[in-house]
């Protein structure tokens, strides 16, 4: 790819969600109700892009503004998270250390170190570390010697790279990178609260304001009743927990994708996508990867279709949007030897992309607009 088009690509904003900022006080279920009836839902936040999509709109405004995400109590509710967008977590993939996760101290233990032998602890996320960073655009990891809380590693990762080191792969490969250190423990990308969105997505993106704001990160005995999230109407968007029976505006949200779980072939999903709706989705970020492979989850083939192709006569993969490839995920080389070839993304596992006969057949995924 040339410079000329990573340039193009830098350019390409994901589409998979449109947002709508509702002015009316209302409680935190009645908007949610309300989101229901008009939209898909109350908005939901996957990754920083969106984000800053959501508060593009309200700059003009004061205050806070509902969200989609809620608390379920108890800490027997929470689940664990990578911090990077799109990186799943699977039990299989961490080693813990001996007796862990404990939740030992006094607080809830809610996030994860790396020790010098390559074990992982769960401790407090307000205790001080240093911390690894990953960086998409040249693959690498970073070791920054800096003491810092967990959020604030993370704040540094996404500002200064991509995020904090997340995923089977990025660990193995940060325990060869800690043990150069002579850190004895350092902040990874693992968390875990009790956090979910109301549509029932998965996604692991947080932008709290701040650690202290939060229910889970209290000791055990306090009840709270913070359980819903807003988002500050401003141009850092940061949020805060607040009681559920407030009133406040919120933001609705509206799919731009939709699953289709009927059985085509490439040719035949295309032309289904461009005749109902626009076309067969295309993947040019790391963001619309992660909205994909979301919905792909409720596919009833073990592969959905993408919209993109292998062109003999130009021996090269091109998207049937003409948008360039600007991102891959694929589960092996690119190399080619049948001019009959698609891509098909895996609904399960690590969502990646294979080449298939474009004769095969599966549900797939167009793009609504």
């Amino acid at each position: 790819v040339s410079l000329t088009q990573h340039a193009e690509c830098s350019l390409i904003l994901c589409q998979g969600y449109k947002y709508y900022f509702i002015k009316e006080p209302k409680t935190w279920e009645e908007a949610q109700r309300y989101c229901r009836e008009g939209y898909k839902d109350l908005a939901t936040v996957p990754n920083m892009t969106y984000m800053k999509t959501l508060y593009t709109d309200s700059t003009e405004n004061q205050g806070n503004a509902w969200i989609g995400l809620y608390s379920i109590s108890g800490k027997e509710n929470r689940r664990w998270h990578w911090s990077l967008p799109g990186v799943e977590f699977n039990d299989k993939d961490v080693k813990w250390s001996a007796g862990e996760p404990n939740d030992g101290g006094r607080y809830l233990e809610n996030c994860v170190v790396i020790d010098s032998s390559g074990g992982l602890l769960d401790i407090g996320c307000s205790n001080v570390h240093s911390f690894i960073c990953y960086n998409e655009q040249n693959k690498s990891l970073h070791f920054i010697d800096n003491k810092k809380k967990w959020r604030e590693a993370q704040s540094y990762c996404r500002e200064n790279h991509t995020d904090l080191a997340s995923g089977a792969e990025q660990l193995k490969e940060a325990v060869s990178t800690f043990k150069s250190s002579d850190e004895p423990r350092s902040w990874i990308g693992l968390f875990r609260d009790t956090w979910r969105w109301s549509d029932g997505s998965n996604y692991s993106y947080r932008h709290w304001r701040d650690v202290g704001e939060l229910p889970e990160e209290l000791s055990e005995t306090d009840s709270g009743t913070r359980k819903c999230a807003m988002t500050e109407l401003n141009k850092e968007g940061k949020w805060k927990a607040d009681d559920c029976n407030t009133g406040k505006p919120f933001f609705c949200y509206d799919e731009k994708l939709i699953l289709i779980n009927e059985r085509k072939n490439w040719d035949e999903a295309v032309n289904y996508c461009r005749k109902h709706h626009r076309d067969l989705v295309p993947i040019t970020n790391l963001e619309q990867q992660e909205l994909v492979q979301e919905k792909a989850k409720n596919a009833s083939t073990p592969h959905i279709w993408l919209g993109l192709r292998y062109s003999c006569a130009l021996d090269l993969w091109f998207w049937v949007n003409d948008q360039l490839v600007c991102y891959e995920n694929w589960a092996n080389d690119t190399d080619t030897g049948d001019c009959n070839l698609a891509v098909a993304m895996e609904t399960r596992g690590e969502h990646k992309w294979f080449k298939k006969n474009d004769a095969e057949m599966f549900s797939f995924i167009c793009s609504l607009s």
